[in-house]
């Protein structure tokens, strides 16, 4: 297949529907920014088994083919094998730890996923494809063995999309925030204790932007939820004193792309996280802390809530100046374009 070639259109499947966070950060917000007209967008696709043979009867003999995850969750991989062959290019994104998602990763997983391991479809997938656009080193090394043309875009945040901190007066009482679905609400779960501890003794409340139905007893007493839609997430974080990403030190974790950690700093908010994949060197960047233990989680919260204002500000602004810097839109957007449209990228 050519890759040289401009391509006068795309065909773009994701596995979700728009209001999935990989689905917006990962594809729709890029395709806003592409400069092709002939743009045609397959979300969810509600007959994935017969996705291949509809893409081919369309446009794909002559236009890129781009597959973000995977296309069912009931798949070998040999879906996703076809509809990357199907276009004239085919190119695989891939931001998450699906490469080691076997289905019995601990508190990752499922029986139903067993006989249709994610590991496996992503494997065949980067095998069948022409490009490999991953989010982070340790996916492009994995990606790089099963594929000869791995571009590296991190997963990126739009600054001016966020609303921004107005004061780092601390809040009475103070409040922790944390965003994110119920899939990753397990490692807030897993930090419950050290956040009880914090509570008794500074008072703060924990809100949850997001995440599960029900509030785990552990955090329940001292936490609120609030549900997530576009303009909270944009705009809920800058009311909080400081944001938080617990991970747990897994293969599935390690190839996280730091997602959370880059919203918080596009709010100019201060934030702690665990030292596990793209968050570790995103947080030493930032200089913030980077807690192991349960204990190093409180003394890192209790040190961050009873700072001085112009500490934590310092704090807000690293991180957001890291953010505008290394992971904006703008800043990969040729590199993100030039993958997806066919010419030639050195990693």
């Amino acid at each position: 297949m050519d890759l040289l070639r401009q391509p006068q259109g795309l065909i773009a499947v994701g596995p979700y529907g728009p209001a999935n966070s990989t689905v917006r950060a990962r594809l729709l917000h890029w395709l806003d920014r592409l400069e092709v007209e002939d743009v045609e967008l397959i979300l969810s696709p509600g007959d994935p088994f017969g996705l291949a043979a509809q893409v081919r009867s369309r446009k794909a003999a002559q236009v890129p083919v781009l597959l973000l995850r995977n296309a069912a969750k009931l798949s070998r991989g040999r879906l996703e094998s076809r509809l990357l062959r199907s276009g004239s290019a085919g190119i695989y994104d891939l931001d998450d730890g699906l490469p080691w998602d076997d289905g019995r990763l601990p508190g990752l997983g499922a029986w139903w996923k067993r006989p249709w391991p994610r590991s496996l479809i992503a494997d065949r997938a980067a095998r069948s494809a022409d490009r490999v656009i991953a989010g982070n080193e340790l996916l492009a090394d994995w990606a790089s063995q099963r594929c000869g043309d791995v571009v590296v875009v991190p997963t990126c945040v739009e600054p001016d999309d966020y609303e921004g901190k107005s004061t780092y007066e601390v809040s009475d009482p103070p409040r922790i925030g944390w965003l994110g679905s119920p899939a990753t609400e397990g490692y807030l779960v897993d930090i419950a204790p050290a956040l009880a501890e914090v509570h008794r003794r500074t008072g703060a409340r924990l809100t949850i932007l997001g995440g599960s139905v029900n509030t785990d007893a552990r955090l329940a007493a001292f936490s609120n939820r609030a549900e997530w839609s576009l303009q909270a997430q944009h705009q809920l974080p800058a009311t909080w004193d400081v944001g938080l990403m617990p991970l747990r030190d897994g293969v599935y974790e390690r190839a996280k792309c730091a997602y959370k950690l880059l919203q918080y700093g596009a709010a100019g908010l201060p934030c702690i996280g665990s030292p596990v994949g793209a968050s570790s060197q995103l947080l030493q960047q930032v200089a913030a802390p980077a807690p192991n233990s349960l204990d190093e989680w409180v003394d890192a919260l209790t040190a961050v809530l009873t700072a001085s204002p112009a500490h934590r500000a310092a704090m807000g602004a690293r991180a957001t100046a890291v953010v505008k810097r290394d992971f904006a839109y703008a800043t990969w957007q040729s590199t993100w374009s030039a993958a997806v449209l066919g010419e030639r990228v050195n990693r």
